[in-house]
């Protein structure tokens, strides 16, 4: 019976272990080292995006993230929000990452 007992607690913790783990991995993502940062304006009829004044077009298939990596439509995208985003060859916006305040502060530390 304490065998039992012992493996079951041995499972309990491995399974809290791989929890937190896959929280962490979760919580962080990796922004696309070509992407630049901008501030998104006000909302324009899709595929019209305004990125640091300058208006744009979100490109055919272009994805825009919200702060917990889950895909958002064009219209839920919020106005002043901080934004890392990427162009496609044509100059179009292929992704827009709504920053988390960890990004913020991890690309302003990065421009030091």
């Amino acid at each position: 019976m304490p065998k039992i007992l012992l493996l079951l607690k041995l499972f309990i913790l491995a399974l809290v272990f791989t929890a937190t783990q896959l929280a962490v991995a979760q919580s962080l993502r990796t922004l696309p080292a070509n992407g630049k940062r901008g501030v998104t304006g006000e909302q324009r009829p899709m595929p019209a995006v305004v990125i640091n004044r300058t208006a744009a077009k979100l490109a055919p298939g272009g994805v825009i993230f919200d702060t917990n990596n889950r895909t958002i439509l064009h219209q839920d995208l919020p106005a002043n929000a901080d934004v890392w985003y990427q162009l496609d060859m044509q100059g179009d916006i292929q992704r827009i990452y709504i920053l988390t305040p960890e990004e913020r502060a991890r690309l302003d530390q990065a421009k030091k």
